[in-house]
């Protein structure tokens, strides 16, 4: 048996060049009997000695037998594998091409031009030498393992190389030198490209001798081989599929996800529905934000022609040019809401809680009155006694002192101007939240406060110190309360500045600092009758989460008091009517699904959901150990669970939820285990989440500072409406008009109207700023000392600022003028300087272009860090209809603003 000839890179049969239309025949051919991707033999090529020159092999002729069939042909001479056949026929090639995947027929003898009859090549161990190597085309050695069992062995049947004697250096080689700088083609990126190569296949369909030097000629060079170069293009070629099935997209090695353009007949959709950004025009876009029938759109499109005047923030009424004008602009209910649903599920609520609810929390809740003095044990918060304030016009604020429990009115350091309705309150300390109760049909509006609250008692652990992390761990039980202020209203519903706030009711309880507060969305009774016969005020039904670790739900109500005499009620709760705990973990936020339904979520990601409503909800009198049974109690994140939403009351089955992982979940409560998408995965932590009613969307931050909406219909596409200059903390909705509040870590609240912009993404959003809060320390602790020329102030009066043009004797005369430096006790405590005013502007989605600005990449990429006490740390609207401009936002140096921004 002979030995055949080495290969090189050149692939010429018989001197002729195969143009890539040829040779992909023999291929396809090939592949036919072997089944394998003949990766070698696109992009390079080889050259076979003259057919003369070859001594008559196993065969018993140098051509092969014109017999069988090409299939046939290379059955029968599959066993001889140190066999080369020559010549230019389909079988020719095609066995060629299956020995050069066999493995044995073809040497590569490191780089040479080409071996001769005279120049054999070397046929000993594959593994002898990095000179001589033996170059192994093999693809089931390749992927062999695919084949073992389970317990290692090889398959039988299935070649497996015995590695014995290998060189010590090459012990941690997977494949030969001369393998690894050659680029691998592999046949998935034959699928990935072959859309690519329809034009392509067409035009080798046209191929002409002219782009060759002719076709195959048999005998037709001598006994020595000479290298020709190339003539067939350096592109990839591909192969028509037989059974091409369409597919929307291909995965292909290393060349990402490629879409295909398919025929729209035929579509195949990895959601079901057309991909959103590649539709265009406007009524195709609402249909896929909102629904492709009339009952859809029409609530939109009549929310944007109602609220169209206003811009950021809400308008109480709206000039008619003429008296048959249709009304704008003023606050009404969502045009998504079933008429008549709310009234439906108001009676419900009433009639189960005058007939069943009132008594069973009347008995079950267990509460007693304190005085002043006992109550201020649950009343104490950390931080300073007094703050100072720098508030008022920007050319002559002044400096208000407020001591902890206080007030004032925010027109106080505004002696011209007296049209600002709202007051200023110092709780001493970080707020925790502050929500509105419901209340339609009085002029008096409740706001529930929680403040920070620590343990007064015992060593308490350094900030960084903790022993156990304190999200997922309860706290001991300490004396702590929630406070309920009482704001008075004008006829027209406008906040009355004349009316002092009062404090009607202080729910003191020892079950830790209270974390969250939820009242229940509808009322259940406007007044009841004590058992005494004195007639009470009821508050609302107020769901709360403590930090010893438990869900409580209070019924809340305070006696009605004589005109002009007035004192705060002090209610202590020993027991609750509604308490619940989860094993092994703690809860993390609660929210309200309907007027008798709360959902509890927990840092395990599980959500339970109770009802009031349903038979051994609420504990019983002699009940000591009271622990209700959720009828609903999934695991439906992965990780801790930040924020939990629902789409009340037009859609109350969605349920949103915010995850530790960066991801937001919307479940379809009807079936949780199949209806849930996800969303964009965000790189930071989404710490607030609020639905809002009038673009069916759920609102929270960004982490570039932008405020994303989620609509129900495309939760898993991000539209984008607002954009402050840094983090985003707090975002509040209202249900009667569509401003949106949302505060960040640098104390600035703004507001905007994100109808427009979310049903016409061309539009520009307007922002407004309501108020920019920022606090200092004392300044003897801080790093960067002021020099004494910075600010000169004057107590009680304006703040000057130095003027940099005067001389240095002017200078030196005013440093020395005691009446305008700023006193030693101001420096020396905190501070909070409070402005407001802004005037409304478009602020862009995108940075500006000094973000963008050639070599300064970083700009506008940065997080920048504020003190803690800067941050806004709560925001709420007030929910009902007739008071749905007054907003409360908290702050984290314990300072909470309640103001009607109606305009």
């Amino acid at each position: 048996m002979f030995t055949p000839p080495g290969i090189t890179k050149n692939y010429v049969v018989d001197g002729v060049g195969l143009s890539p239309r040829y040779r992909r025949t023999r291929v396809d051919k090939a592949r036919d009997y072997a089944r394998l991707a003949y990766r070698i033999l696109d992009g390079e090529t080889y050259e076979v000695v003259a057919e003369s020159a070859i001594p008559p092999g196993p065969l018993g002729s140098p051509s092969m037998p014109p017999v069988l069939g090409v299939v046939g042909q290379m059955e029968a001479i599959a066993a001889h594998e140190n066999a080369l056949a020559t010549g230019s026929g389909p079988a020719t090639d095609a066995y060629n091409a299956l020995q050069v995947h066999h493995g044995d027929a073809f040497v590569d003898s490191g780089g040479d031009a080409g071996n001769s009859l005279d120049e054999p090549a070397d046929r000993s161990s594959p593994r002898q030498s990095r000179s001589k190597q033996l170059k192994s085309y093999r693809v089931e050695e390749e992927y062999s393992f695919l084949d073992e069992e389970e317990d290692g062995s090889a398959p039988s049947g299935t070649q497996t190389p015995a590695f014995q004697g290998g060189d010590d250096d090459d012990s941690d080689n997977f494949m030969p030198d001369a393998q690894e700088g050659e680029p691998e083609y592999d046949e998935d990126e034959e699928l990935a490209e072959e859309d690519e190569d329809v034009s392509e296949e067409e035009e080798e369909e046209d191929y002409s001798d002219d782009d060759s030097t002719g076709p195959p000629r048999r005998n037709a060079r001598g006994l020595k081989a000479v290298r020709a170069a190339p003539t067939t293009p350096a592109v990839r070629r591909t192969k028509r599929l037989a059974d091409n099935i369409p597919s929307p997209v291909t995965f292909a090695k290393g060349s990402g996800v490629k879409v295909r353009n398919i025929d729209a007949d035929n579509q195949l959709r990895t959601r079901g529905i057309p991909d959103f950004d590649k539709i265009g025009g406007h009524e195709p876009r609402l249909k896929n934000l909102f629904g492709p029938d009339a009952a859809h759109l029409k609530p939109v499109l009549a929310s944007r022609d109602y609220w169209f005047p206003q811009e950021t923030f809400p308008i109480r009424s709206f000039a008619k040019v003429n008296s048959d004008d249709a009304e704008v602009g003023s606050l009404r209910r969502s045009f998504f809401e079933v008429s008549g649903a709310r009234e439906k599920e108001s009676e419900a609520l009433r009639t189960w809680y005058t007939g069943t609810g009132k008594s069973a929390f009347a008995t079950a809740q267990t509460t007693r009155i304190l005085t002043a003095d006992e109550a201020k044990a649950y009343m104490t918060t950390p931080g300073p006694e007094t703050l100072n304030v720098l508030a008022g016009p920007v050319s002559t604020p002044q400096v208000n002192t407020l001591a902890k429990g206080s007030y004032m009115n925010i027109a106080k350091p505004f002696p011209e101007s007296r049209d600002r309705r709202g007051w200023l309150f110092n709780f001493g300390s970080w707020i925790q939240d502050a929500q509105w109760a419901t209340n339609e049909n009085s002029n008096i509006q409740y706001l529930a406060v929680a403040a920070e609250q620590k343990p007064t008692s015992g060593d308490l652990p350094k900030p960084m110190e903790q022993p156990k992390a304190p999200a997922f761990n309860p706290t001991e039980p300490f004396p702590a309360c929630v406070q309920i202020w009482a704001f008075q209203a004008e006829e027209e519903g406008f906040l009355d500045a004349k009316t002092e706030p009062r404090l009607e009711l202080v729910v003191c309880t020892n079950w830790g600092a209270p974390k969250q507060l939820r009242w229940c969305p509808i009322a259940a009774i406007d007044k009841t009758q004590s058992s005494d016969g004195q007639e009470r005020t009821h508050i609302g039904i107020l769901a709360g989460l403590w930090s010893d670790g438990r869900v409580r739900v209070l019924d809340l109500s305070v006696p009605i008091s004589e005109p002009g005499i007035h004192t705060p009620t002090y209610l202590h709760f020993t027991r609750a009517a509604f308490e619940v705990s989860f094993p092994q973990t703690i809860p993390s936020c609660i929210h309200w699904l309907s007027g008798t339904t709360l959902a509890v979520a927990t840092a395990a990601g599980t959500v339970g959901i109770w009802s009031l409503t349903r038979p051994g909800t609420l504990k019983t009198p002699e009940a000591n150990h009271h622990d209700p049974r959720p009828w609903f109690y999934q695991q439906l994140a992965d990780t801790y669970i930040l924020t939990i939403s629902s789409g009340w009351p037009s859609n109350p089955q969605f349920l949103s939820m915010s995850t530790a992982d960066g991801f937001a979940r919307l479940v379809d409560l009807r079936s949780p285990t199949a209806d849930t998408v996800v969303s964009i995965r965000g790189r930071t932590l989404c710490l607030a989440q609020a639905w809002h009613e009038h673009t069916q969307s759920f609102v929270m931050p960004d982490e570039h500072y932008i405020l994303r909406h989620t609509p129900i219909r495309r939760y898993y596409h991000n539209l984008y409406s607002m954009r402050l200059e840094n983090s985003i903390t707090r975002v509040a909705t209202s249900p009667v008009h569509p401003g949106v509040l949302v505060g960040g870590t640098d104390g600035d609240v703004q507001t905007s109207n994100p109808i427009m912009r979310i049903t016409n993404y061309k539009i520009m959003p307007w922002q407004q700023k309501w108020f920019v809060h920022e606090w200092r320390g004392p300044m003897e602790r801080m790093l960067v000392k002021p020099t004494d020329g910075d600010v000169a102030m004057a107590e009680g009066g304006p703040v000057e600022q130095p003027d940099n043009g005067s001389t240095s004797e002017p200078q030196a005369e005013e440093s020395t003028d005691e009446s305008k430096k700023v006193p030693r006790d101001i420096l020396s405590q905190p501070l909070v300087r409070i402005t407001e005013g802004y005037k409304a502007g478009q602020t862009g989605i995108a940075h500006s272009s000094a973000s963008t600005r050639k070599g300064i990449p970083d700009v506008g990429r940065s997080i920048s860090i504020f003190e803690e006490q800067t941050a806004i740390t709560a925001l709420a609207w007030n929910p009902n209809l007739k008071f749905g401009t007054w907003a409360v936002a908290g702050m984290g140096s314990g300072l909470l603003r309640v103001e009607d921004v109606s305009i």
